[in-house]
C-alpha cells in the first residue's frame, strides 16, 4: 500500500450539458479529429478540436500563418455552448496539413514554455516594471470636489458654491 494521497480525478468536461451527454450515451472525444470533406492528400483538412475555444484557436491560426506554406488557415466556433473548435488548414504543393498542425502545435508550445521561462525569471529577479497603485475612490472624489459636486464623507454644510 503506498502512503501517497489519492490523486483526486477532474472532470474535462465543465459544461454540464456535455458532460451529462457524454455519461448518458457514453461518448468519448479524441481530442483532435479530421472532419470529412479532406483532400485524399491531406493537404487541406478541417480539424475538431474538442474542449478548446478562442483562446487556442487564434494563438494555433496566428503561428500557421506564419508557415510561407500555408494558403490558408481559419478557426470557427461552431457554437457556444459546444466546446469545440474547427481548425480549416490549407497547404500549397500538396504538402501535408496534419504536418503543419503538429509543427505548429510544437511551436506554440515553444513559445509559451519560452514565455513561462522568461516571465518566471524576471519575477524571481525582481526585474519588471512597477506601476504605481492610484486609489481611483480619490482620484474621482478629487475630480467631483473641483467640479463643485459633494462628495460623501465631506463635511456638511460644506460651501459648494
Amino acid at each position: 500500500m503506498s502512503d501517497e494521497a489519492p490523486q483526486q480525478s477532474t472532470s474535462k468536461l465543465d459544461n454540464a450539458g456535455t458532460l451529462l451527454q457524454s455519461v448518458s450515451t457514453s461518448m468519448t472525444h479524441e481530442k483532435v479529429s479530421i472532419l470529412p470533406g479532406h483532400e485524399p492528400d491531406y493537404s487541406a483538412c478541417t480539424f475538431c478540436l474538442w474542449q478548446e475555444d478562442h483562446t487556442l484557436g487564434n494563438a494555433l491560426r496566428w503561428i500557421i500563418m506564419k508557415d510561407p506554406d500555408v494558403e490558408f488557415c481559419g478557426y470557427t466556433a461552431p457554437h457556444p455552448s459546444e466546446p469545440k473548435i474547427h481548425l480549416r488548414i490549407q497547404m500549397y504543393d500538396g504538402l501535408s496539413a496534419v504536418d503543419c498542425l503538429r509543427k505548429a502545435l510544437s511551436n506554440l508550445r515553444d513559445l509559451f514554455t519560452t514565455v513561462d521561462k522568461s516571465y518566471k525569471h524576471s519575477l524571481n529577479n525582481d526585474n519588471y516594471i512597477r506601476e504605481q497603485d492610484v486609489d481611483v475612490r480619490a482620484a474621482v472624489d478629487e475630480t467631483l470636489r473641483q467640479r463643485g459636486f459633494p462628495v460623501e464623507g465631506d463635511e456638511e454644510g460644506m460651501d459648494l458654491s
